[in-house]
């Protein structure tokens, strides 16, 4: 369910005059860790306690197959619990079968599951695999695991204990490739969907799918092992909701605290299949997508950073690698409608109810990132799971570490027969922050203050164009063919903000343009299809 099928690919280069500096006031550093035997693995649910990680279900193969026979089989499925220790580098496992629960186990083997540490407690929901009888299931279960004591028991004996989880069935916990977040009491399941069946890229009746397209709260009470729940009221946006496999972080503005979906996929009532590109804030009044800002870089979920700067009155969220529709190709924003996997560090700064997107001079050391998870550090000043900017020195500082993932061997496995040869990743990487004087080297060279698109790209008919504008008045928009003549030149007015603009039915052949966009001194070019 990660990757997509379309029967076209293009890579589009999108060329800009108009720059724009982040104010991201840190370098970012990755050091390889290196652990003897360590097994990959990727998509997986993750706690820690005392300096050690517990991880829990996924997958330690890497991308799924394209046949349904194949894909996300049993071969693939993570049959241990593991504990990493990133500073002794050591590991320990033990496995699930041990818990004599076939159920239980086959839910902690799933994939791409919801999950959450509060204090000593993983919650682990929902998660997508095989269930007892062999059948591709989203499993409709809330596990709660008590963190110390599982760890405890895999370092010492390798054994586990069934007294150290509780679960729940619900169907509305059958969700997978969602965020489960927890925030003042209260857990907050956002987004994901329902996918029952073996899964294949053509639509074929081998699977039911749907999406949840809600945030669904709920609280668990009581004294670890006799608990229970309660759900509320879900929040429905079938528009905005409708989202998978992606980020969602939490966001402070210093007095409150909420979360942002970022992208994710598919895009609702769209044959191509492609991520979305705007960004939703999640809060207790309502759903509020965020006007005027695109998210062109790192669309499925991948491991993230997020910082409070109070000096700066700005929030960062950082995200590693992963896939996503455009990347930086010797700093040229690259649009792939394959949706490759990508090496791109991208940063997303608000500022003063502001948001814009940079990327950093870092990137991942190969294709890596998809079904990561970062581990902070935890003796480091934070809100939540938000660190505090300015609390952090001018030396390096070791903000925490990013473990497994997918690493692929190229960009577009998935449509050239060669997911065979991606793998889950073993791999550790120390991530640090070194404080630079706040202007850094970093750059969104596609213009912030323009975020020109075409939509659709291929256009037929009409030409549609989305286009942010600082200031209230006059666009020039120019359309010329590839050997640099000018087709058409025609001046729009545009108000301050997001803008979605209908440049009609062009008279011209079928073919590759370039357009351009010119407003108050800033001015930026994209490539289109016209067909």
């Amino acid at each position: 369910m990660a990757m997509k099928n379309l029967t076209f690919a293009f890579a589009f280069l999108l060329s800009s005059f108009a720059f724009a500096q982040s104010t991201f006031p840190f370098d970012i550093v990755l050091e390889p860790v290196s652990i003897t035997n360590l097994p990959g693995m990727q998509s997986y649910a993750a706690a820690q306690h005392n300096g050690k990680w517990l991880i829990i279900g996924g997958r330690i193969d890497g991308l799924h197959q394209r046949q349904p026979w194949q894909a996300f089989n049993a071969a693939g499925h993570n049959i241990n619990i593991y504990v990493i220790d990133p500073v002794a580098k050591t590991y320990h496992s033990a496995p699930l079968s041990g818990l004599s629960n076939d159920t239980l186990v086959a839910q902690l083997s799933s994939t791409n599951p919801n999950f959450a540490q509060v204090g000593n407690y993983l919650y682990f929901l929902g998660g997508y695999g095989l269930d007892a009888s062999s059948v591709h299931i989203t499993h409709p279960m809330l596990t709660v695991i008590d963190v110390p004591s599982t760890i405890d028991d895999v370092v010492q004996s390798g054994t586990l204990d069934s007294t150290t989880f509780v679960s729940f069935n619900d169907e509305d916990f059958a969700v997978t490739g969602g965020k489960l977040m927890h925030l003042d009491g209260s857990f907050y399941l956002v987004g994901g969907h329902r996918f029952d069946g073996q899964y294949n890229p053509m639509g074929h009746n081998t699977f039911t799918q749907a999406y949840t397209e809600q945030v669904l709260p709920f609280t668990v009470s009581g004294t670890f092992p006799n608990l229970s729940y309660s759900k509320g009221t879900a929040i429905v946006d079938s528009n905005e909701l409708h989202r998978r496999d992606y980020n969602v972080t939490y966001m402070t503005d210093g007095t409150e605290t909420y979360f942002n979906a970022w992208s994710g996929v598919f895009q609702k009532n769209q044959t191509a299949n492609l991520p979305y590109l705007n960004a939703v804030e999640v809060r207790d009044t309502g759903i509020y997508p965020v006007p005027g800002f695109s998210q062109y870089l790192n669309h499925y979920h991948c491991p993230s950073v997020s910082l409070y700067g109070e000096n700066q009155s700005a929030m960062y969220t950082v995200f590693f690698g992963g896939i996503a529709q455009y990347y930086y190709d010797n700093g040229t924003l690259t649009q792939d409608n394959d949706i490759p996997f990508v090496k791109t560090i991208g940063i997303v700064e608000k500022r003063n109810g502001s948001y814009s997107e940079s990327y950093s001079s870092t990137e991942m050391p190969g294709l890596l990132g998809a079904g990561a998870e970062f581990f902070p550090t935890d003796d480091l000043a934070s809100t939540g799971e938000i660190f505090l900017a300015d609390s952090l020195g001018t030396d390096t500082t070791w903000v925490g570490h990013i473990f497994g993932g997918i690493n692929s061997p190229g960009a577009n496995i998935f449509f050239g027969g060669m997911t065979n040869n991606s793998t889950a990743s073993p791999t550790i990487f120390k991530v640090g922050l070194v404080r630079t004087s706040g202007l850094s080297v970093l750059e969104s060279n596609y213009g912030e203050n323009l975020g020109l698109l075409v939509s659709p790209n291929p256009s037929h008919g009409k030409l549609i164009v989305q286009i942010q504008s600082v200031l209230q008045g006059m666009t020039t928009f120019e359309i010329y063919d590839t050997n640099g003549r000018l087709i058409l030149s025609t001046e729009v007015p545009t108000k301050a903000g997001a803008n979605t603009i209908d440049l009609g039915a062009l008279q011209i052949a079928s073919g590759k343009y370039v357009l351009t966009a010119t407003q108050a001194g800033a001015r930026q070019s994209i490539n289109f299809i016209w067909n």
